[in-house]
């Protein structure tokens, strides 16, 4: 499904578009919504960086795991550049997550929405931080090295680093599940993860 905004092109996957209609009609938790503002918030990180350096995306696609905002001229700016716009996102978690908890604290104590608003800023921050393939961390992590080393050189510690922060992520998410029976998110996160790195990263095709 593809719709087209202020001259960028948004891609919205129908498994996405089917779980949200199925999360409105049928979740009440505010949990949902106090994810959804969180990820507004960090798509919006970036934005706002892009256009701090005068950028604006060619095309931004969501899908039910991930939000890529894709953008030609990355390749036109310098290595500080593109790593601010890569962290922005989760540098405006945190600094919203710090209001939000600041204003529960203040101002609306014991505010349930607040409190998820605090819980899921500072978790998306946290997790988009990670130095795996497809998160930021691993995009800034990449940047960082390729600043150092040769593209394959530093792609092939980037792929290593990500194995070694994947598979605890996995083990994580599998005990998750047998605690709560029910909560495979963070196992089913890792096992994507652990899919993207395989499929795109020469180093893990067959034969190489």
């Amino acid at each position: 499904m593809k719709l087209r905004l202020r001259g960028i092109v948004f891609e919205i996957s129908y498994p996405l578009a089917a779980v949200m209609t199925a999360v409105i009609l049928y979740d009440r938790s505010m949990s949902v919504l106090a994810c959804l503002i969180s990820v507004v918030i960090h798509e919006s990180g970036h934005l706002l960086m892009l256009r701090r350096y005068g950028c604006k995306p060619d095309r931004i696609r969501l899908t039910l795991f991930d939000i890529a905002i894709l953008d030609k001229r990355g390749a036109l700016r310098g290595m500080k550049q593109e790593l601010a716009v890569t962290v922005a996102g989760a540098a405006m978690n945190t600094m919203w997550g710090l209001f939000f908890l600041t204003a529960g604290q203040i101002w609306f104590r014991d505010s349930e929405l607040l409190t998820l608003l605090v819980n899921a800023n500072f978790t998306l921050a946290f997790f988009n931080m990670l130095p795996a393939e497809t998160l930021d961390g691993g995009q800034a992590l990449l940047l960082i090295l390729c600043s150092r080393l040769e593209p394959k050189k530093a792609m092939l510690i980037r792929d290593i680093v990500s194995v070694f922060f994947i598979i605890p992520l996995g083990i994580l998410g599998f005990l998750v599940l047998l605690r709560s029976v029910y909560n495979f998110t963070l196992l089913l996160t890792a096992v994507y993860l652990m899919a993207v790195l395989i499929m795109k990263d020469p180093h893990f095709e067959r034969g190489k």
